[in-house]
This record gives structure tokens, sequence and C-alpha cells, in this order.
């Protein structure tokens, strides 16, 4: 055993090393909150989608001079944490790593679960590309129960901002409060008024305009699914991403634009002047008709 990595209301993680192998072994305070986490675990591990997760390693007991003690092993995901990873590569990045763990968050909805205590300590970058990897299931809970786990600065509860029964606009209102820490670059703190503050913080942060409505939505419980927040996501970092290229255009772009202009001026006079040439013809032409019955009428 190397150290304590942290602990929480269901038990302590350990770094641990069995084999040559580095691992994290989890000592729980009761074996049925335990036996909770092993189970999403086993779950989650056999469909891995965009969103990393730890694979289960072992399951055990510890006969500890307290008594039994439950544990499970399971593996430590190298990665960067996400506020660092953010901070390092820079913003551009965080609306990608939203869209994951928006797909990550429906997928796990949609099995019946929420994450509960949704942090941004409990999310990782890795790999290449980078993906969003998250840790720590102790917060999963059963869709419908009351939320098991939670962290103050996260938990709508606190904020007065809804209640602490587990279901998808739980842990979007999570996902809203990450955002917003990160791009403020510190966390928000509820004060005598939330809505307020939060409103406040959404409107005066010019990192979080462009996706304010969609944040406010999460934040006021709105959605009912983390597909709809994903979609919404996805619109709003595509119309930010139209409205940077338009500021973005070189001073050049507008003599470009009028040198493309010039030769569909110098068609459009051509055209006209087809038009009169036309015309010109077709009435000589018809006055010459128009001769020619006289003429045989004098006849």
């Amino acid at each position: 055993m190397h150290k304590e990595l942290g602990r929480g209301a269901n038990g302590i993680v350990y770094l641990v090393e069995h084999r040559g192998q580095t691992l994290a072994l989890k000592v729980g305070q009761d074996l049925f909150s335990l036996t909770s986490e092993v189970n999403v675990l086993k779950h989650f591990q056999k469909a891995q989608g965009r969103v990393l997760g730890p694979s289960l390693y072992d399951v055990d007991d510890w006969h500890s001079p307290d008594g039994v003690r439950p544990f499970y092993v399971m593996n430590v995901i190298k990665g960067v944490p996400l506020i660092r990873f953010v901070k390092e590569r820079g913003e551009d990045w965080l609306p990608v790593l939203v869209l994951q763990l928006l797909g990550f968050l429906e997928q796990l909805h949609q099995e019946g679960w929420v994450f509960g205590d949704l942090k941004p300590e409990h999310l990782l970058v890795t790999g290449k590309p980078p993906r969003l990897a998250w840790f720590d299931a102790g917060g999963v809970t059963r869709m419908g129960w009351a939320i098991k786990e939670y962290t103050e600065l996260y938990d709508r509860g606190c904020w007065g901002m809804g209640d602490r029964k587990a279901e998808s606009s739980y842990d979007l209102f999570s996902v809203a409060l990450i955002v917003m820490h990160i791009v403020r670059g510190k966390p928000l703190t509820a004060g005598n008024d939330p809505a307020r503050t939060l409103k406040q913080a959404l409107e005066e942060t010019q990192g979080l305009f462009p996706y304010r409505h969609v944040l406010w939505r999460a934040l006021s419980g709105r959605y009912r699914s983390a597909q709809k927040m994903r979609e919404d996501w996805l619109l709003a970092w595509q119309a930010r991403q139209e409205t940077g290229q338009k500021k973005g255009r070189p001073a050049g772009g507008a003599i470009s634009a009028q040198r493309h202009q010039a030769p569909r001026k110098k068609r459009s006079l051509l055209w006209k002047l087809g038009k009169v040439i036309s015309f010109l013809f077709i009435s000589s032409f018809l006055i010459f008709l128009f001769a020619l019955y006289l003429f045989y009428q004098a006849l």
C-alpha cells in the first residue's frame, strides 16, 4: 500500500501495487454501499463508450480488527484533471469534453442510474485524442432514489434549485456548475440569493455568454434528458464558431469580395446590352413584316 488517494462517505481509497501493477483499492464502510458500486463498475466496464471509466479488478473482504470490511480493487486511470487540462490546453477543448460528458450521462441515465456526486475532481482527460474519463462510483444512485453522496458546491439541493431525487436533471445541474467553475476560474458559492448569483455569473462572464441559455435551462431543471442538453450545447457551440469566423475574417476579405463581384457586374451589363439588341432586332423584324403586309395589300 503506497498512500491514501481520498476518502468519502462510503469508504477510503488507497493506491496499491500488485504484481508490478499499480491499482486503486477501496475499503467500504458497509457491504450494501460497496456492493452497489461494484454492480455499477461491472455494468459499465462491459460497455465503455466515449467516456472511459474504471475497470473492476477484484472484490473481497478484509478481516480487520474492527470486523469484516468489504473492499474492491480497480485500475488506476492515468490522466490530467479536467480543470488543469483546460487551463493548459485552452478553453476551446471544453465544448468537446462537455459533449463527451453529456453523451456518457445519457447512457448512464438510460441504464437507470444517476452519477450523483459529479464534480471536476471526479473527471480526468486521458489519451490521444483526448477523452474524458470518470472515476469514483460512490455517488452513483438508482434513478428515483435519494442521492446518497454529493458535494455541496455542485448539489442543487444546497443551491435551493431542486431536491436530491436521483433524476437526469440532478446531474445536468452539476454539469452546468462544472462548466461555470472552469470558465470563471473558480467555483461559485450560492450566497443569499442563489438564482440571482447564477444569472449574474452567466451574464457577466464573457466565456459563458454563448452557452448561457443552455446552462440556465440546466440550472433551472428544464432539461429532462442529457441528450437534449447535448443537442442544444452542440448548436450553441456551432453558432459560436460561426460568429468567431465572421469576426476573425481578414481585412482583405472585403477587397476579395469586391473582386469576385466585378465579373458579375460585367456579366450584368452584357446581359442588359443583349436584351436591347434583341429588342431592336425583333422590332425591326416586325416592322419589316408590317411593311411587307402593306405592300401586298396595295397590289
